[in-house]
């Protein structure tokens, strides 16, 4: 949990642990698609680990062209071929492309400054993980958090809020003394 990976492949009878436990449990901190082997199961048991976070199932035994392609495949929709996600979408509502710095919600341009669109990159890359004032500061300012560090996430995290507010959006959410969390458009309608 403490690295960034491009993708997990997960046996589960090697695991030891509950698979659908194990999944929500990654699914809740990370982004990192997630590739299943399993022994042959059920469509039903199939369909509880892909709710439960699974993005990819392949069952034994394994053809390992198969198992390659599969990897391959969730790597390049997650990385679009680049270690880091070039463009992040949220169904049509919402798409973050890192590489021409642009916001699109609901079909129109969000305009932001330099700190605001890095702030919201950082949080959607980590959808429903909830990071601080101290971690959002250490990767957007590539600083530790000094004097006066805490005041600057707080401001423009605010900046950024009014403006998604200004769309009818409430993607950027507060976890009272913990930090901040970057709630998909799907989740954000259910709240």
């Amino acid at each position: 949990m403490e690295h960034e990976y491009c993708l997990v492949i997960i046996d589960f009878q090697v695991s030891g642990m509950d698979g659908q436990e194990m999944l929500h449990i990654m699914r809740a901190t990370k982004h990192t698609p997630i590739l299943v082997l399993t022994d042959p199961l059920p469509s039903d048991d199939k369909a509880e680990l892909l709710r439960a976070g699974a993005n990819a199932i392949i069952e034994k035994p394994l053809d390992l062209n198969m198992c390659l392609a599969q990897a391959d495949t969730l790597i390049q929709l997650n990385t679009d071929g680049y270690n880091d996600c070039q463009m992040l979408t949220f169904g049509t509502e919402c798409v973050i492309d890192s590489t021409h710095r642009q916001v699109i919600v609901d079909g129109e341009q969000l305009t932001l400054t330099r700190k605001e669109f890095d702030l919201l990159l950082c949080l959607a890359r980590r959808p429903g993980q909830v990071l601080s004032r101290s971690q959002l500061y250490s990767q957007v300012w590539s600083d530790d958090l000094g004097i006066g560090g805490e005041n600057a996430v707080k401001v423009h995290i605010g900046n950024l809020r009014k403006k998604l507010a200004d769309m009818g959006k409430n993607y950027i959410q507060t976890s009272w003394g913990i930090g901040y969390k970057f709630v998909p458009p799907e989740e954000e309608k259910s709240i």
